[in-house]
């Protein structure tokens, strides 16, 4: 059992130990929010007695999810661990699983994730004859989507203020679905929420059962999750939201600031309690993050303080353009690399994907291993997909997308036409799709008639098969996966797309182990709920947009393109509310930095092929940095062992990071010393003419 007083900081303590009514924990960057979540969830069961299946815990990643159970299971006896924990959308899909009928849909229901909702949504632009150069299918895709994640469409009630057009392709959609016996992810929420609203004793059973409950990234929510946990919760039960005001990010995708900053005012007597001791940064870059933040109107309140001692480094760089910022930033990267940090640990920021170009060729001109964070997700590729298209189609053989897919992987001769045929078939005689095949085999011949046998051959197989790890294998080997692959794809692309399909054959056996009575139907809610953030980083340097970065930390950090109009965005610098969230942004960007922050501005960028002057970002001038600031001599250590080689350069009193004044070009600087003696230059920047090679002799230091 773990030693609270010992174990927790005041603030944290007064967390963990304040159990009733609605608790709102303002949690700063680095401040050991997850400790305090999995602390209280042990101090319920350990000292309060509440048995763990009374306990909710939601988090907004699987992967953090993961990271919680395991935290859980350190600090509670093994028969006490069986607490709910997961995402909104796996909370919802298991509460519909349990009661399908009153959420309006039937038993053994498929999910249908992100491409196959893009395929099916291109069936219904066909269907109505649109033009679906002029009409996208994603564009309706997304307006469904933000149309499901709204109280008009929970209550039931018709798009208001959309076209005749998209009611047409929303009534259609949901047609599909229906006749599939499939809900995609926006349902997930919606569904048990409608079941929550007609059902009262539903509601009330479930209140009864998460008589706590605590949710993690508060400040992310959006108003449908928010009516979600108010309904369990009422207004004055047991509910602890933990998140930050400052890191707010996601508007863009529905997230409400409102709900952290009136949580207060919305449930009654709650208690705020703010967590502001950081353990992660260093006290010059926490410093610029206050400074930063502070001039933020939609927030609580708080400043961060720091536990780490001086030292670090924190820089602000201006270039003449963006490939000379990735030149300075690579050439950081291999100093840092030649003084013993590993790659890592190394992030290089940045606010939109298309400047990572630039740094992607100077990483494989310099062949420095490096990954990109936020691609494509290892269920997305097309490899993995083919092989859960069988699953999922086995799982439920009304689903019509992973039938099309399926046919198609690999290409048996087998066409559309016929593929229509069949599915057509199976709507008519209100069948599901593998009856229909059988309906169907006296009508096809030869070669057709042959696939189609060897197909239901592979589904007569996966049925025989108990394990899940058994049906993935049949599929790969059944199908020949792997010799299409080599086949069709050059050696290299081969070789990249098996491996993934032999991880697939992975992550089976590793569900296997981790849920031992799992059936195929919780594997593939599971693949459906995952997402590329799950996936573990290499040892090799981190690119990726701030956005992707949020939650992670790393020991050195490469914050680049602070420029207006590029960061903060063009559009936002007028708008309040979105200037604020591209300062939270900004913020979320400079408290990744454990040890070193280097921030870079291009005087010039190409945009739409021609070089534009560019002027530095407003966030740095209100994190009151001048030019270079490097507290501690040469540059930091890092968290190993090894020694940083390089040493300080004094000339007349003056060395990297003085403050000096000139004649003509008043306060700045240093950034660098070259040379010895009278004869050596510095570069110096001068907050109102920018970086100036002058000789030493030319500046004084200011005293």
């Amino acid at each position: 059992m773990p030693d609270y007083k010992k174990e927790l900081n005041t603030a944290q303590y007064e967390a963990v130990n304040t159990t009733e009514g609605p608790l709102l924990v303002l949690a700063g960057a680095g401040t050991g929010k997850t400790r305090v979540i999995t602390y209280r969830i042990a101090h319920l069961i350990n000292n309060v007695g509440v048995p763990s299946r009374n306990i909710l815990a939601v988090t907004f990643t699987n992967k953090a999810a993961g990271e919680m159970k395991e935290r859980i299971l350190k600090l509670v006896d093994y028969e006490d661990a069986n607490i709910w924990i997961g995402t909104f959308h796996s909370i919802c899909l298991r509460l519909l699983r349990r009661d399908p009928e009153k959420a309006g849909i039937s038993a053994g229901f498929g999910i249908l994730d992100q491409d196959d909702r893009l395929a099916t949504m291109r069936d219904v632009i066909k269907i109505l004859g649109i033009d679906h150069k002029k009409y996208p299918p994603k564009q309706y895709m997304n307006m469904i989507s933000n149309f499901k994640n709204t109280r008009t469409y929970v209550d039931e009630k018709p798009p208001e203020d959309l076209s005749f057009r998209f009611k047409e392709v929303f009534a259609t959609y949901q047609g599909r679905l229906k006749d599939q016996n499939l809900i995609d992810f926006d349902d997930m929420l919606s569904l048990t929420i409608r079941m929550f609203q007609k059902h009262p004793l539903t509601v009330n059973y479930y209140k009864d059962l998460f008589q706590y409950m605590l949710v993690d990234e508060y400040q992310d929510t959006n108003d449908i999750q928010f009516l979600f946990l108010r309904l369990l919760s009422g207004t004055d039960g047991n509910l602890c939201v933990v998140g930050d005001d400052d890191q707010s990010i996601y508007g863009w995708r529905g997230a409400d600031i409102k709900n952290i900053l009136e949580f207060d005012t919305i449930f009654e007597n709650t208690k705020t309690i703010r967590l502001v001791e950081n353990y992660r940064s260093r006290p010059q870059i926490l410093k610029a993050a206050n400074e930063l933040i502070s001039n933020n109107k939609l927030r609580k309140g708080k400043d961060l303080v720091a536990f780490r001692e001086e030292g670090g480094l924190v820089q602000v760089l201006p270039v003449s353009r963006e490939t000379d910022e990735a030149d300075f930033v690579m050439s950081e990267v291999k100093k840092y690399l030649d003084d013993g940090m590993s790659g890592n640990e190394i992030a290089v920021l940045y606010r939109t994907n298309g400047q990572s170009r630039n740094f992607e060729v100077k990483l494989n001109a310099e062949r420095l291993p490096y990954k990109l964070i936020g691609s494509v997700g290892f269920f997305q590729r097309r490899e993995v997909k083919d092989i859960l298209s069988y699953l999922r189609f086995y799982d439920n053989p009304y689903d019509s997308v992973s039938f099309r897919r399926c046919v198609k992987a690999p290409p048996r001769g087998i066409g559309d036409t016929t593929i229509n045929k069949i599915i057509d078939f199976a709507s008519a005689n209100n069948a599901d799709i593998l009856n229909a095949i059988y309906g169907l085999n006296d009508q096809l011949r030869g070669q057709q008639k042959e696939s189609f046998r060897k197909l239901l051959d592979i589904f007569e197989k996966i049925k025989k098969c108990v394990k899940v790890s058994e049906m993935v294998k049949t599929v790969i080997e059944l199908t020949e996966y792997k010799e299409y692959v080599k086949k069709y794809e050059d050696e290299q692309e081969a070789e990249r797309r098996i491996s993934n399909v032999d991880e697939l054959f992975n992550a089976a056996v590793a569900f296997e182990n981790s849920n031992r009575d799992g059936l195929i139907v919780d594997f593939l809610a599971d693949t459906a709920l995952a997402t590329s953030s799950d996936e573990p980083a290499e040892n090799c340097i981190q690119l990726m947009t701030i956005h992707a970065a949020k939650g992670l930390e790393f020991e050195t950090v490469f914050l680049t393109g602070l420029e207006n109009g590029l960061f903060p965005l063009h559009g936002s610098i007028d708008e309040p509310d979105e200037l604020e969230e591209e300062r939270r942004l900004c913020y979320v960007g400079v408290t990744r930095a454990k040890q070193n922050l280097h921030m870079t501005y291009a005087s010039t960028r190409m945009i739409y092929g021609q070089y534009k002057p560019q002027q530095k970002s407003i966030f740095l001038d209100e994190m009151g940095i001048l030019g270079y600031s490097k507290p501690m001599g040469s540059r930091a250590k890092p968290s190993t062992q090894a020694n940083y080689k390089r040493k300080t350069v004094e000339v007349n009193g003056i060395k990297n990071g003085s403050k000096v004044t000139h004649e003509k070009f008043g306060e700045g600087m240093v950034v660098a010393i070259s040379g010895t003696g009278d004869s050596a230059n510095a570069d110096v920047f001068f907050k109102g003419s920018g970086l100036k090679k002058i000789r030493i002799t030319f500046i004084k230091p200011v005293a």
